[in-house]
């Protein structure tokens, strides 16, 4: 049996495992949260309309250990140990907050240490830009600060929307065989066995997130440990040489903007809820309803087709964005990239139906309605009716609500 057969059957046992281990753990755990009432009691903000157990990421972690001993053989960067201590501790983070909320400050201390421990190996610090910008190698201090304030972003990205059934899993899933197929042609073994592991334990939870009698949330146990993880397989691919590099189809200054396209849907959700709270002078961890599932379920999609929606985009985003890198090249990919963020942008705007958006969507028709008044008085033309004016703007599809 030669080394590709044989890395293809652990892997296949690999994905088995973690799979039937995911799966035997929820129902139990989901017993246990109802016996001592540990459920997610919904509020204002809350898609859902009853209770629900949570600590769903808790056989995220017993999987997740349990891998780890297993494929220990392959870890030839020596950093399982600080891997461990880190997933622990951003377990035990996550799972106090879901048996009583803590404050950002407690929750953002034990993300500074789990990061901490990881961003001390030079496999998950960004040490040089490889001439982007003029500059290569980094100062030790900068070199730090950058990746984990990088790291604790995408942590808390992904943390950010597990909000309705099914969407950080489908999302991470997309992401997690996206990072798969690079490090399978990196032939990076180890990291590859850690994004089989991710897609199998969020396949085994959908069965019970998506249930309607037997649900439970992975919660922030699960949410803020796999965005450990995703930080992790993110910030490994950022550090690579450029000789690791040329194994793939792409050039090492390339990787940055394919991660950007891997990771789009963490970074527009958390990025355009910061620019909304900012806009309206509001704290920066401030509650609200602003993400992109919220205005989905306001929209009238249900959890499902929206966390299917979401999980599209991505993808395909995913794969124009390689395509265009493969057969284009960057600046072209770049453009290309502008514009499926510009698309995006317009998407959420055009379905989002709170109260605040629909009144720019309202200034913006004025002006348009006086600048098209103004263009046919020059051009002699009858003066544009305003509600004939705002019904072809509905016809076409344009800021209607």
């Amino acid at each position: 049996m030669n080394n590709e057969n044989q890395g293809l059957i652990i892997n296949v046992l690999l994905f088995t495992g973690v799979f039937l281990v995911t799966y035997i753990l929820l129902p139990r755990i989901r017993r246990i949260t109802l016996k001592f009432d540990l459920y997610d009691t919904p509020d204002e903000r809350s898609s859902h309309k009853s209770i629900v157990p949570t600590f769903g990421g808790v056989s995220f972690y017993i999987a997740i250990i349990l891998s780890l001993f297993a494929i220990q053989y392959t870890d030839k960067d020596g950093v399982i140990i600080s891997l461990l201590v880190s997933l622990s501790i951003i377990f035990f983070t996550g799972l106090k907050d879901d048996f009583q909320d803590i404050s950002p400050r407690m929750k953002s201390l034990g993300q500074l240490l789990a990061v901490g421990l990881i961003i001390i190996h030079p496999e998950f610090r960004i040490t040089s830009l490889h001439g982007f910008l003029g500059l290569d190698i980094l100062h030790p201090i900068f070199s730090y600060l950058f990746s984990g304030f990088l790291f604790i972003g995408l942590i808390n990205a992904y943390n950010l929307i597990d909000g309705i059934d099914g969407m950080a899993s489908l999302v991470g899933i997309v992401i997690a065989s996206s990072f798969g197929i690079l490090f399978y042609q990196l032939e990076l073994t180890f990291y590859l066995s850690i994004c089989i592991t991710l897609v199998a334990a969020l396949f085994s939870f959908l069965r019970y997130n998506f249930s309607s009698e037997k649900k439970i949330f992975m919660g922030d146990t699960g949410s803020l440990l796999i965005g450990l993880i995703l930080g992790v397989l993110t910030m490994r691919l950022l550090s690579l040489g450029f000789e690791p590099v040329s194994k793939l189809a792409i050039t090492r200054a390339e990787i940055p903007l394919l991660l950007l396209c891997i990771l789009i849907i963490p970074a527009f959700d958390i990025s355009r809820v910061i620019f909304i709270r900012l806009s309206r002078n509001l704290p920066v961890f401030s509650p609200d309803r602003n993400h992109i599932h919220h205005v989905l379920i306001d929209a009238g999609f249900t959890h499902k087709k929206a966390s299917i929606t979401v999980s599209v985009i991505n993808a395909s985003i995913i794969a124009c964005l390689y395509f265009s890198l493969r057969y284009l090249g960057v600046f072209p990919a770049f453009m290309v990239l502008v514009f499926l963020i510009i698309l995006l942008v317009y998407f959420f705007f055009v379905i989002d139906k709170k109260f605040q958006t629909r009144k720019v969507k309202v200034k913006m028709r004025q002006f348009l309605y006086r600048f098209v008044t103004k263009l046919s008085f020059k051009r002699k033309k009858a003066t544009t009716n305003r509600v004939l004016f705002n019904k072809k703007l509905k016809s076409i599809g344009i800021l209607f609500f």
